[in-house]
């Protein structure tokens, strides 16, 4: 069977769907999403859904801010519940990186992105638990929290099909059209094909495959990023988000007494998945290393107990930044390499792709984001570098 589009989305992730969302506000009438499995089944269903706002551009620290705004009046802007908790977040430096700190939160306040630095020895007045020693600084964002990445996609779903979206789940696109230089539709495992002038890959951990049906190499890993579950004792009944980058480790609350951890290292790169083990278990082997780390940064959390672990991943990109562009044959567009921002960063990205698509000026400059930035990298960044430069 033949069908007729405008735009084909490959991915029902948080990304894909944001997309959609924002095409049909647009007025792209007819916008197709296709998802292999079922919405958010990938990497979008096993974040931890963090939002932090310290980021190491005027881009992309725009953008967490613009997407913030969304997350703090998500049933008015999109409809639904984003299951946002403004509990704030810390984040915590070396010595060495205290300087940057504050060049940047210098640019942050410019931006209207609330935040102040701690000393480490004032850490105990925002959050007691933290143990500050080895810290140079400790930044402080209060209006920063968590969300709920799986609610965020189905309500963004939910709001896309109001406007007129056909969003189609188990349906596995195995080939991208191609004529001459230009994308002419997909085709599907079931022999469908969707003839669409616009496709985009927003496919996350796949979209390097879904690239190369198109004869486009994306620079990405899919590194592996175990997270585990930790149940608090009584004398921890609650905390804030806290980033240890001195440390190497993450602490997000939890409901029912319970905290998600998990490393903030280059590790990813190191240890490439194959996507199809997404949400494998991680035993406790695994987790020692990381449990002992979160331990130091928060000592009331070296006596939790143990719940589970699980295989999330990142798709990673050199420089640990998204590729938000047009890519190979005209009208393929590319919004992947998300290297573990995808959650936060997916309302905005999402108006900057349906910017792209449809020739409008984004609100925030893609330039940084183009594909075609790797070929001056000699050598990767680092995951830190995604935080502060």
């Amino acid at each position: 069977m033949t069908r007729t589009a405008d735009v084909v989305i490959v991915g029902g992730g948080v990304t894909g769907v944001s997309i959609a969302f924002h095409l049909a506000g647009a007025g792209v009438r007819r916008v197709v999403v296709l998802e292999r499995r079922f919405l958010a089944s990938g990497g979008t269903g096993r974040s931890v859904g963090i939002v932090r706002q310290l980021y190491p551009t005027t881009e992309t620290s725009a953008m967490v801010r613009r997407s913030l705004s969304v997350f703090q009046d998500f049933a008015n802007v999109v409809g639904g519940d984003a299951g946002y908790v403004a509990c704030g977040a810390l984040i915590g430096v070396a010595p060495a990186m205290r300087s940057k700190l504050e060049a940047n939160l210098a640019m942050q306040r410019g931006l209207g992105i609330r935040a102040e630095i701690l000393e480490p020895a004032d850490v105990a007045r925002v959050e007691p638990a933290i143990d500050p020693a080895g810290l140079g600084a400790v930044l402080w964002e209060p209006e920063s929290g968590y969300g709920d990445p799986t609610g965020v996609t189905l309500a963004y779903a939910d709001a896309a099909r109001r406007r007129g979206v056909v969003i189609e789940q188990g349906v596995e696109v195995t080939a991208l059209d191609v004529d001459g230089d230009r994308v002419r539709g997909v085709r599907t495992a079931s022999g469908d094909r969707i003839d669409a002038p616009v496709a985009v890959n927003a496919a996350g951990l796949w979209s390097p495959a879904i690239a190369r049906l198109a004869g486009v190499t994306l620079p990405i890993i899919v590194g592996r990023h175990p997270v585990f579950t930790i149940e608090r004792g009584p004398a921890l009944p609650a905390h804030r988000v806290y980033l240890d980058l001195a440390g190497g480790s993450y602490v997000r609350p939890e409901t029912g007494h319970l905290t998600l951890t998990g490393s903030l290292t280059d590790d990813e790169t190191e240890h490439p998945m194959d996507p199809e083990l997404l949400g494998a278990e991680a035993g406790f082997e695994e987790a020692a290393a990381v449990l002992e780390r979160t331990g130091r940064a928060v000592p009331s959390l070296a006596d939790a107990r143990y719940r589970r672990g699980y295989a999330g991943a990142f798709d990673i990109t050199p420089d640990w930044m998204p590729v938000l562009d047009q890519t190979g044959p005209a009208g393929l567009f590319t919004a992947a390499g998300m290297s573990g921002h995808g959650f936060k960063l997916a309302p905005s990205v999402g108006e900057m792709m349906a910017a792209l698509i449809t020739g409008a000026t984004p609100p925030v400059s893609a330039a940084p984001f183009r594909l075609d930035r790797f070929a001056a990298i000699e050598a990767g960044g680092t995951f830190v570098a995604s935080y502060l430069r």
